[in-house]
């Protein structure tokens, strides 16, 4: 029989069991905090390439942006020619000039549509739609091969792929970079201009200083195709800056808050919303020899200006309050601009210009030709404001980007 001493001895507790179980759960413990750390480093990783690669991305983006602005212009820059009378621009041609920028600047693919003015897309029948599937395409994708009626511009959707650098840490090799544009071409309404105004059609001045019509519309040149720094090819005429009812010459107030040789040594760029509109006459004093002078120091000779043309439907009687109704703009190379204090100007009066040797038609007459402007009417195409209707003769055409 066991001794009561025996039976309540405190039990011996033996510690090397405790032990193991200790080191056991601290190995499991330490093991679940390496994965988690593992796997935050992958999440810190995967971040900072990201953000990275954000930086890269945005650039590529501006220049996939930068490619489509380009493809658009070149697109609308066809269709200008086309709108110029030339007949030989065809869907063809767009999609010949719009796959040379394409490649030019790297576009891995784009597509392109037709659109009006205001770059609504149309269908083939030239109507405005908003289904894409139902637009009209540049190329034969679509299986039609002509530009609808009433185009004025292309839309542009292109993409470009570009290899990463930091983002391949967590398998990503590259990105896609997408952007649209458009633009548009049209008859030009607003820009630089020389702030003088010529008649819709070939006018003198009669002996009381009058605009008198004498022709029909100016005859259009085209640019020498060999040089186009030369002289265009065609008529040159000298244009007569006659005086009005009032005894102003055809000078346009462009800008109240200069004075009009200032107009030309520093224009402000003008947006005419809409033509016809009312342009009032600067009454400056001797206006038309500080223009002269301001064009010569300028040297804006031999090269093309956008000048505002008026109808007959002027109110120039008023003095100060004359308006001319300007109907649209037109381009014009300058030979020479010529004002003088007599009745007469010797130089409004030649028939052969003294700068190129080409013969001129001189539009002028009366005691009141002592100022004018002599060059060519030409066909031209420039960036600028554009709005919508037929391409009158000797009108400028713009190519504006709209988004």
């Amino acid at each position: 029989m066991k001794s009561i001493s025996t039976i309540f001895a405190k039990p011996e507790v033996t510690m090397n069991g405790v032990h193991r179980q200790s080191a056991r759960r601290d190995r499991g413990q330490q093991g679940q905090i390496i994965v988690i750390a593992a796997l935050a480093m992958v999440a810190l990783i995967g971040g900072v390439s990201l953000i990275l690669e954000g930086g890269n991305a945005y650039a590529h983006q501006r220049v996939a942006q930068n490619a489509a602005d380009a493809v658009a212009n070149a697109g609308a820059t066809v269709l200008a020619k086309r709108l110029g009378g030339d007949t030989s621009q065809s869907d063809a041609s767009v999609l010949a000039a719009t796959n040379a920028i394409a490649t030019a600047n790297h576009l891995d693919s784009y597509v392109g549509y037709y659109t009006n003015v205001t770059g609504g897309l149309l269908d083939a029948a030239g109507l405005v739609t908003t289904n894409t599937a139902a637009a009209s395409q540049v190329g034969p994708a679509d299986g039609v091969n002509t530009i609808p009626p009433g185009t004025q511009g292309i839309r542009i959707a292109g993409s470009q792929l570009f290899g990463t650098t930091f983002a391949r840490a967590i398998g990503i090799s590259q990105f896609t970079a997408s952007a649209e544009a458009a633009a548009v071409t049209g008859a030009l309404t607003g820009g630089v201009v020389l702030p003088v105004v010529f008649p819709v059609s070939m006018e003198s001045c009669d002996g009381t200083g009058t605009s008198i019509v004498i022709d029909e519309p100016w005859r259009l040149s085209d640019p020498n195709p060999a040089d186009h720094e030369a002289h265009p090819i065609g008529q040159e005429y000298t244009v007569p800056l006659c005086k009005t009812g009032s005894g102003s010459f055809m000078i346009l107030d462009i800008d109240p808050d200069k004075d009009c040789e200032e107009e030309v040594a520093n224009p402000s760029s003008i947006q005419f919303n809409d033509f016809p509109v009312d342009v009032a006459t600067d009454n400056g004093n001797d206006c038309p020899k500080k223009i002269e002078d301001a064009i010569v120091a300028k040297n804006v000779q031999g090269t093309v200006q956008m000048i505002p043309i008026c109808d007959g439907d002027c109110v120039t009687s008023g003095g100060s309050g004359g308006t001319y109704h300007i109907i649209r703009m037109v381009a014009f190379y300058v030979d020479y601009i010529s004002y003088s204090n007599d009745p007469t100007n010797s130089l409004c009066e030649l028939t052969t210009s003294p700068t190129y040797g080409t013969s001129i038609v001189q539009i002028t007459g009366g005691n009141a030709s002592s100022s004018c402007i002599a060059g060519w009417f030409v066909r031209y195409v420039t960036s600028g404001p554009v709005g919508s209707g037929s391409i009158n003769n000797g009108e400028a055409i713009g190519v504006q980007l709209i988004r």
